[in-house]
């Protein structure tokens, strides 16, 4: 079979588009990727500001109201979708509760 120089030519651009379209999968998964890290960080900020707020409503003259608390975090996880990223700020929720109730911590989400 003889091939032509214009095969020849077609053939390495078919190869070069190829090749780029690969390398455009890889940096959308990487910029996915990225992405997800990035609100799921933020849902983690988010839920420590929120425990946090908790736990400032909750002190008083004489020292820590457990009912406000308790009020302030149930109002806050009320609040809080069930779908992700920001599911992940019931389970930030749930184990901050425990570490200032006294009570163990999960460890699911110790960093």
């Amino acid at each position: 079979m003889i091939k032509s120089p214009v095969h020849d030519i077609d053939t390495q651009y078919i190869r070069r588009i190829q090749q780029q379209q690969i390398e455009l999968a890889l940096i959308k998964a990487e910029r996915d990727t990225a992405v997800r890290d990035r609100n799921l960080a933020r849902a983690h900020s988010e839920a420590m500001t929120k425990l946090v707020d908790a736990v400032l409503g909750s002190l008083r003259p004489y020292g820590f109201s457990r009912k406000r608390f308790v009020f302030a975090i149930r109002k806050a996880a009320r609040a809080i979708p069930d779908r992700e990223p920001d599911s992940l700020q019931h389970a930030v929720l749930f184990d901050g509760s425990n570490r200032v109730l006294g009570g163990q911590p999960s460890g699911s989400l110790r960093r």
